[in-house]
């Protein structure tokens, strides 16, 4: 979600899994993911992005990140699931980044002063 709104690319992340006991996956895996990066291209230019709002904007979402609006949504979206016992799916996604969206704009506010 973060990613998305920054307009970055998601395929810059990636999460997989490898045991200690899997050195040639994990070797496959680190080679793909590089190369995936290296045919995206450069941070912020490959999303048609200049660097100073890139560094604007990631500056803006790591301060939303850490600040606690954002951490009360989690929480109450967490909250949520426990009563739910849907674990693994956010109760309402919308919610949660309109509160991401909101901040981050706030704080990009903040750092272009």
């Amino acid at each position: 979600m973060i990613l998305k709104s920054l307009k970055i690319n998601t395929d810059r992340v990636a999460l997989e899994w490898a045991s200690a006991a899997e050195g040639p996956v994990f070797v496959k895996l680190i080679t793909e993911f590089t190369n995936k990066i290296k045919d995206i291209g450069t941070l912020g230019s490959s999303e048609g992005l200049n660097r100073e709002e890139l560094m604007r904007k990631m500056k803006a979402a790591s301060m939303a990140v850490k600040g606690m609006k954002l951490r009360m949504a989690f929480a109450k979206q967490a909250k949520q699931m426990k009563k739910d016992k849907a674990y693994g799916h956010l109760p309402s996604k919308e919610k949660l980044l309109t509160v991401l969206i909101n901040e981050m704009a706030r704080y990009e506010k903040l750092c272009e002063t």
